[in-house]
């Protein structure tokens, strides 16, 4: 058609006169519908890098809920937190010292025969990795909201890293209890120089900047009754460490069996 034939087709459209041009018919997409397979093919293909990155963060959320909830805890949970480059390097190859060590002063809590310490290493300095560096503050985030570990080992940095202007009233002011105890300054408990660093095997090595501390049950925690009980087996935990009260003895297995009983010297076997 001519300039002229579309110019006056256009005018007949506005007038009313035609309804529709007669010279172009609109082309009907074919609209083809899918089932089964074919449909999920397709929608994965227009969304995969939404479900893959979707899958990735509920799998990772899934693994820390389930290693939280789900996994047989001992008789108490312990979290050992760092953030000084090199003093987390040298605490991770610490832990099962640590560990054996917290068992010496643990009491069968839950009356399973043996005394078992859960000890994390929570690793929050400053490394080149950046998806570490992300796991080591979900995993302490979601330590802190279930509230199963109250008793930490920490380094300053670490400790400064989750309270706000230097406020420490969320730990318990362990100098008001043992006022004399030359290891106690405030709420913490030096690990330096004390009987528990040498049943670490931690004597030579031990930082000055290293020490115990205990929470108290906070409003982020929860399941505040379940912090709460956490929080007494950590509060009698600390005391026979800095009272050196022992709970037991040691197997060839590492296991832990019997108590002090009062005024012994020796152990009383509870097995």
């Amino acid at each position: 058609m001519s300039y002229q034939d579309d110019k006056r087709e256009l005018l007949k459209l506005k007038q009313g006169l035609i309804e529709e041009s007669e010279s172009v018919k609109e082309e009907k997409r074919e609209v083809v519908e899918l089932h089964g397979w074919k449909k999920v093919s397709n929608f994965f293909y227009h969304y995969k890098w939404h479900v893959i990155a979707a899958t990735f963060f509920v799998a990772v959320a899934g693994f820390f809920i389930y290693d939280l909830v789900k996994k047989e805890h001992g008789d108490m949970r312990v979290l050992i937190v760092t953030k000084e480059n090199e003093l987390a390097k040298q605490v991770n190859h610490k832990t099962k010292d640590f560990e054996l060590a917290f068992e010496k002063y643990c009491p069968d809590f839950d009356d399973s025969g043996y005394v078992h310490v859960d000890t994390y290493n929570i690793d929050l300095s400053e490394n080149i990795d950046g998806n570490y560096m992300l796991a080591g503050v979900t995993k302490l985030t979601g330590e802190i909201s279930y509230g199963e570990a109250q008793l930490y080992i920490m380094d300053t940095p670490a400790l400064e890293s989750i309270i706000t202007e230097g406020d420490t009233s969320g730990f318990v002011n362990l100098e008001e209890l043992y006022p004399d105890n030359p290891q106690i300054d405030g709420v913490f408990y030096k690990l330096k120089d004390s009987e528990f660093a040498h049943l670490a095997n931690y004597v030579e090595a031990c930082p000055e900047d290293l020490f115990m501390v205990v929470r108290r049950t906070t409003d982020v925690t929860a399941n505040k009754e379940r912090a709460e009980a956490a929080q007494e087996k950590a509060m009698e935990v600390i005391d026979n460490i800095i009272n050196g009260k022992m709970s037991g003895w040691e197997d060839d297995d590492g296991r832990v069996y019997g108590i002090y009983g009062e005024g012994e010297t020796e152990l009383v076997p509870t097995i």
